[in-house]
């Protein structure tokens, strides 16, 4: 969990950079992380796929049904990351706890940070770009 938190802090700290609203960060942190997260949830079974060569899941088309569970799922994940990250006691508590970090782990955590959003968004363009459809 303090993997998520960081996570959270270090994107905060992006959208925190934005001139014109800096005073919505902790909200857009939260949007992000949960796009992030449907994304790698998304990412699993393409991987699989790319990997073994052959469908892994059935993937029903894309009709009302599926988009309203698809936005049924991310308002849902979208309000418990803000119970769990973005409440003002919440937030406080992992911006306390991580403000105080060296130079150095800043960095490096903002190295993490981008290489772990490279790598979300780089599967599924990659996978879509370079593999050959089942």
């Amino acid at each position: 969990m303090k993997t998520y938190r960081y996570l959270y802090y270090k994107l905060y700290c992006i959208w925190l950079k934005k001139k014109n609203e800096p005073e919505n960060a902790h909200i857009n942190a939260v949007m992000t992380i949960t796009f992030l997260t449907y994304l790698n949830l998304f990412n699993i079974p393409l991987v699989l796929m790319a990997v073994s060569r052959r469908e892994v899941i059935h993937l029903p088309e894309i009709n009302m049904n599926v988009n309203v569970l698809i936005a049924a799922f991310l308002i849902g994940a979208g309000i418990l990351n803000y119970f769990f990250l973005a409440r003002k006691k919440q937030h406080i508590k992992i911006i306390e706890e991580f403000k105080m970090e060296s130079e150095r782990k800043r960095k490096r955590g903002m190295a993490y940070t981008v290489l772990y959003l490279i790598i979300t968004f780089g599967i599924p363009l990659y996978i879509s770009f370079f593999t050959y459809p089942i």
